[in-house]
């Protein structure tokens, strides 16, 4: 009988992860897929912290509400262009080896599309989770540069991303419908508590 109240938890935690991952993507497609990434990322933030804030207090996870005007990323929807542009620019390499075509040029092209796009969204995440920090004072151009600035002076940190950025790929590649349903949820919690961002 004492392990009810867990099992009821652990169900509760997982329900959390589900619907946020749902709000996730519902956001990601309602922007076209091309310009959401930052929007998606951020409303993702601040659902954990409400969904965090919820749970303390003993509340229903159904009362959780993304308030999608509590913050943005500056330029938010040219920096997710990019980020999608990038992404594209992968997978066509990687499909462009699959294929056989000149395999020299795919492999090059395939690794500089990974590099850059790896050294991107690590800076991308971490402007994500400073712009949510309600103690940021930093606004516009000095905001990306403060970014870049904590990219290089936190080295470990963007290593951490980085790896829990492949190992998301890892389990999308391996198990799709586990990367869809809670992946993102699981991601952007342990970015938060890597990073140590206040929210």
């Amino acid at each position: 009988m004492r392990k009810a109240p867990r099992l009821t938890q652990s169900i509760e935690i997982i329900y959390a992860f589900v619907v946020g991952s749902l709000h996730y993507w519902g956001t990601l497609i309602r922007s076209g897929l091309i310009y959401g990434f930052s929007d998606a990322a951020l409303g993702m933030v601040f659902f954990l912290q409400e969904a965090k804030g919820l749970s303390k207090n003993g509340s229903n996870i159904e009362q959780v509400k993304i308030e999608k005007n509590r913050g943005n990323v500056p330029y938010g929807k040219g920096l997710s262009f990019i980020w999608t542009g990038l992404l594209s620019l992968c997978v066509a390499s990687f499909l462009s080896i699959k294929m056989g075509v000149v395999y020299s040029i795919s492999s090059l092209l395939l690794v500089t599309s990974l590099t850059l796009f790896s050294f991107y969204h690590v800076f991308l995440v971490l402007a994500i989770c400073l712009s949510s920090d309600r103690n940021e004072t930093y606004k516009g151009k000095w905001f990306y540069a403060y970014t870049l600035d904590y990219l290089i002076r936190n080295p470990f940190k963007s290593l951490f991303i980085l790896m829990l950025t492949w190992s998301a790929m890892g389990i999308a590649y391996f198990n799709l419908i586990l990367f869809i349903f809670l992946v993102p949820s699981i991601y952007w919690l342990l970015i938060q508590k890597g990073l140590k961002v206040k929210l």
